[in-house]
């Protein structure tokens, strides 16, 4: 709702403002800016003490005179619209003052906008009527005077040049504002009050772009004064916006290079400056309207803030699925060694030196790598995991380093981003860091002596900011003695070195294991009341796993699926462990496992296990082929390509 308050001068206006306002309400045709709703409030002040005391809180203000100018004058952004005093009006009061006084000379005192060109109604009302001007009301007793001196006694006024006149015996008569001129003044402060509210809005929103826009404002004037300084200003700089706004730049922004950029005669666009120990990219342009100028903008960001929000958006963009899920809770275990392992993997990760990871096939090299980003302070950031010996030299190239559109036939339209840039500011991890190229070793090097990548395809260079976790079954170093490894790559990656002990190594661990894969596995396949005997956990125990957790998780899921009863016993694990304990494991769910040595029987008995599996899950969802595939966590495609080979119907 629009507000409207009016100053009334005497007590007779109070009722004719009211009763006028609600007239101009009622009227029909309306254009657009009055067809808003409308408060109107009427306060009686005359006196210059009143009116300064006068608290408002209107869109606009309705007075006349005197009255209008010291309102206007005041520190306050309220617009006043002057109500006009018509000709009718003094009229009225001109044909007042011969009806009582006679045809005495007349003096008008008033505003110039109230009583300009009265002299002219001399001949209307048959009066010598002479003018005095006055643009403040302290002038009203010294233009009395003036009168009097000059033999007037007749005097024509507001409210305290009547006062005055009076007490001094000469006759008076107040100049009374009519209903028209009211209403036109009405009409007049409906019209600003509305364009008022647009520019408030206006200003409003302006301003809460500005105070939430991420770069620092400051505009000024053509004669060095702040205009405009925003939130981030305030923040940036250390100076309080609200202190500066008004003030000559050089009283508040001290001798700097970011003060000389604002004074001078240049225009400047991604300029680095350093203003307190802060480095900011500074523009700057000028306001000029029809070849005048009337100020300058200067817009600016901390590089630091810059560089951190460059992290974020390349996260929030590139980096969904790129999360480290598992933490050091996750490692079941209590045995010394394995205790040792992590409380050195936890002082390494406060640290941002490059981690390489030895340990047999099996061992939970990545469960490792995810604990310690996790743990360490770029856990807010992206992991990245890529298996180095899972891809060929070309596309494993391109999908480190990424491409450029066009770089190669068959690149991705717009180009893609290289997994080094998607990993900035967190970690990437390759596994099976022995298996790649003498090329790509090279180009692994430059990535951790410089910081920086390039595309394939391109001629810039991007900074990374990535701690490199890697990981090997192999000797690394006996790889590099043979010259089948880059040295210096070695020591760069070898810095600090985490042994992740075997299975077997640690069997007093086993049963722990054992019980957290069967509980799992219970749960997945509808089988929560399923439990393991200490007899067969011994047998599982006593048993070498050359490979590690990863053979131990396949053999306890394939136990569960199999069971046919509530209790898994020793002759469970019996008919699931393979005959020989050199029996070399790689279990992958969408691929035929064989052994090692070539164990026929054990490959045949994996291979049951398999069709088991699938079975029980198709089983569980129905026979949905899309539900059993997400279950098992392979492709659709895959699910039919591993029941055909199977004999699944």
């Amino acid at each position: 709702m629009i507000k409207i308050t009016a100053i009334a001068p005497y007590k007779e206006f109070v009722d004719l403002a009211t009763k006028t306002f609600k007239e101009h309400n009622e009227f029909v045709h309306k254009p657009e800016y009055e067809q808003n709703e409308y408060e109107f409030e009427v306060i009686l002040a005359y006196g210059a003490d009143q009116v300064r005391k006068l608290k408002l809180d209107s869109d606009v203000v309705i007075a006349r005179g005197v009255t209008a100018y010291d309102l206007r004058n005041r520190e306050y952004y309220i617009p006043v619209v002057e109500i006009p005093v018509a000709g009718n009006d003094l009229i009225h009061c001109l044909n007042e003052c011969k009806k009582r006084f006679g045809k005495q000379e007349v003096a008008v005192i008033g505003s110039r906008n109230m009583i300009y060109g009265v002299e002219r109604l001399s001949g209307i009302v048959g009066l010598k009527i002479k003018s005095f001007f006055m643009t403040k009301r302290e002038e009203a007793p010294g233009l009395v005077d003036m009168a009097r001196k000059q033999g007037i006694k007749v005097v024509v006024g507001g409210i305290p040049t009547c006062e005055y006149a009076n007490s001094l015996g000469l006759n008076t008569v107040l100049i009374k504002s009519g209903k028209e001129s009211i209403w036109q003044a009405v009409t007049e402060a409906k019209r600003v009050a509305y364009i008022s509210r647009i520019e408030q809005e206006k200003a409003l929103r302006f301003k809460t772009i500005l105070d939430y826009a991420y770069e620092g404002v400051i505009a000024i004037d053509n004669k060095q004064t702040i205009t405009v300084f925003n939130s981030a200003a305030e923040k940036t700089l250390g100076i309080n916006g609200q202190n500066a706004i008004g003030k000559k730049i050089d009283d508040v922004i001290p001798p700097s290079k970011l003060k000389n950029l604002l004074i001078t005669n240049e225009e400047y666009i991604d300029e680095i400056v350093k203003f307190n120990n802060i480095q900011l990219a500074v523009n700057k342009v000028f306001i000029v309207l029809k070849g005048e100028h009337l100020g300058t903008v200067l817009t600016f960001q901390n590089v630091t803030r810059i560089q951190e929000m460059e992290g974020k958006i390349r996260t929030k963009i590139y980096t969904r699925g790129h999360i480290a899920k598992h933490t050091f809770k996750d490692i079941i275990g209590e045995s010394k060694r394995i205790n040792d392992v992590i409380q050195t993997a936890k002082k390494f990760s406060q640290v941002d030196s490059n981690i390489l990871i030895v340990g047999e096939t099996g061992t939970g090299k990545e469960l490792f790598a995810q604990s310690i980003h996790n743990y360490s302070p770029r856990k807010k950031g992206p992991f990245v995991a890529v298996n180095c010996a899972a891809l060929p030299e070309n596309l494993l190239e391109s999908e480190l380093f990424g491409y450029v559109e066009g770089a190669f036939t068959g690149a991705v339209k717009g180009g893609k981003p290289g997994l080094f840039e998607l990993a900035h500011r967190g970690t990437i991890f390759l596994d099976e860091i022995s298996e790649i190229s003498p090329k790509l070793q090279g180009r692994l090097l430059r990535v951790i002596q410089e910081k920086e990548i390039m595309r394939l395809g391109h001629d810039r260079v991007i900074p990374v900011d990535v701690r490199i976790i890697s990981a090997t079954n192999k000797e690394l170093y006996e790889l590099a003695q043979k010259g089948d490894f880059r040295e210096d790559l070695y020591y760069r990656l070898d810095i600090l070195k985490i042994n992740l002990p075997p299975l077997r190594e640690r069997k007093e661990d086993i049963p722990l294991i054992v019980d957290y894969f069967i509980r799992n596995n219970a749960l997945q396949f509808g089988r929560g009341d399923l439990v393991i005997t200490d007899k067969a956990k011994r047998r599982l125990q006593n048993y070498a796993w050359p490979g590690n957790i990863r053979q131990l998780r396949n053999i306890c899921e394939r136990l569960v699926v199999i069971s046919q009863c509530n209790i898994i016993d020793e002759r469970d694990v019996i008919a699931v462990l393979p005959d020989s304990n050199d029996v070399k494991t790689s279990f992958e769910t969408d691929d035929i496992i064989n052994t090692a040595n070539g164990s026929h029987n054990y490959a045949e008995q994996l291979k049951s296990f398999e069709r088991e599996k699938i079975k029980a899950v198709l089983e569980q969802v129905g026979y949905n082929k899309m539900k059993a595939a997400k279950n098992l966590g392979i492709s659709r495609t895959t699910l039919w390509r591993r029941m055909k080979e199977l004999n699944i119907v």
